[in-house]
């Protein structure tokens, strides 16, 4: 005799992958009041937040070792600082810009100091 799964039972199986995949689309969102909040209104989901946290690295790697080629390039020489960031030597463009907003960096040429614009980056 062959055994076959009843309307029923498949009926309830089908209900409970609807409940584990609401389970999981709701209890991946971010609450707007949490501690996760980001200054920009960004990463509504946590793969979202943790994908944009990935980019605040970018940021803050990106805002550091233009930081250094201005250092390296003022000590090494009479020039003094440069006049832009595009005038440092082999910075690739995507270093002058934010990963996530795309603002450009802000570089002050009287002091030699750079930093991001983008909301939450300012300590950068």
């Amino acid at each position: 005799m062959r055994k076959a799964f009843s309307l029923v039972e498949i009926l309830a199986v089908m209900a409970i992958i609807a409940v584990l995949a609401v389970g999981a689309t709701v209890g991946m969102r971010a609450f707007g009041d949490s501690k996760s909040a980001r200054p920009d209104g960004k990463g509504a989901t946590v793969i979202g937040q943790t994908m944009l946290r990935a980019k605040d690295e970018v940021c803050r790697s990106n805002v550091n070792q233009v930081r250094q080629m201005i250092y390296v390039q003022s000590t090494g020489g009479e020039e003094g600082y440069p006049n832009a960031i595009s005038d440092l030597r082999g910075l690739p463009k995507d270093f002058s810009n934010c990963p996530i907003g795309k603002e450009a960096y802000v570089y002050d040429s009287t002091t030699g100091t750079v930093s991001c614009p983008h909301p939450g980056h300012e300590k950068y």
